[in-house]
């Protein structure tokens, strides 16, 4: 059995704050519903977006994508080692370390990274508001590529960050669901899988592992608790094959201060 993916054995103390947690879940609350929300805001902003690109794209217009989504890996990167595992010094930074490292990180370890049922999901996905904040933030590259490049080029950088965004859900939902041999055999998938659950082991979380959508940033800041090139570490699978060696005892910085 791979040695990432153990069975599900949640110590004492993940097992009362997932309890806790769950204790505090709003009654009608609804993962499906949810989900369906999220998805439902990113369908209708790419539908938008597409329906308003006019053809043919000309190549340079085609290559705000790849550009975008390269963008994409290295904020999600950047974005998790600054904000969601560093306490930072107002209320939003605050929050989210709250929400991320001191919730996330207790209720999900690499122990019992599986959701029990679709209420779990609550602490899988963002708030729903989170889309909409980002569709807003993106409207500023998109209005300077407008100008810059065409109008075109606009469109497809607002269709690119959606699309990524849903892929992120989409990746750490896979990455906690119940393990099955679709997520295990699903190629990317199966390498973020590992990945992410690797990430959630005390001894990797706030220093290894940081991207949600494709391993590409951690490869290339040395963040990857693999050592292999970037054609391995993007398809490396549910091996372990290449892992480097686990710190023999935690670092200082690896447990939440507020979790000790």
């Amino acid at each position: 059995m791979n040695p990432t993916i153990k069975p599900a054995r949640p110590s004492a103390r993940q097992a009362a704050f997932q309890s806790d947690y769950r204790s505090k879940i709003a009654a009608d609350y609804s993962g499906v519903r949810h989900g369906s929300i999220i998805l439902a805001i990113g369908a209708i902003v790419v539908a938008v977006c597409i329906w308003r690109i006019h053809g043919p794209v000309r190549p340079l217009e085609w290559l705000i994508v790849p550009i975008v989504i390269i963008a994409w890996n290295l904020m999600e990167w950047y974005v998790h080692v600054n904000f969601l595992h560093k306490p930072g010094n107002n209320a939003v930074t605050r929050a989210l370390y709250q929400r991320h490292t001191l919730t996330h990180h207790q209720f999900f370890t690499h122990d019992d990274a599986r959701l029990a049922n679709s209420r779990d999901l609550n602490i899988v996905f963002f708030p729903t508001f989170a889309l909409p904040g980002i569709v807003v933030l993106t409207a500023i590259p998109a209005v300077i590529a407008g100008f810059v490049v065409s109008a075109n080029a606009g469109w497809l950088v607002m269709t690119t960050v959606v699309g990524m965004y849903l892929l992120f859900e989409a990746m750490h939902l896979c990455a906690h669901l119940p393990d099955n041999a679709t997520v295990r055999r699903i190629p990317l998938v199966n390498t973020m899988r590992r990945h992410h659950i690797a990430h959630h082991n005390p001894q990797w979380m706030m220093t290894h592992n940081m991207n949600f959508t494709l391993p590409l940033a951690d490869w290339m800041f040395g963040t990857s608790d693999l050592k292999r090139g970037l054609i391995g570490t993007v398809f490396n699978g549910m091996s372990e094959k290449h892992v480097k060696p686990t710190p023999r005892r935690l670092r200082e910085d690896a447990t939440p201060e507020h979790s000790r």
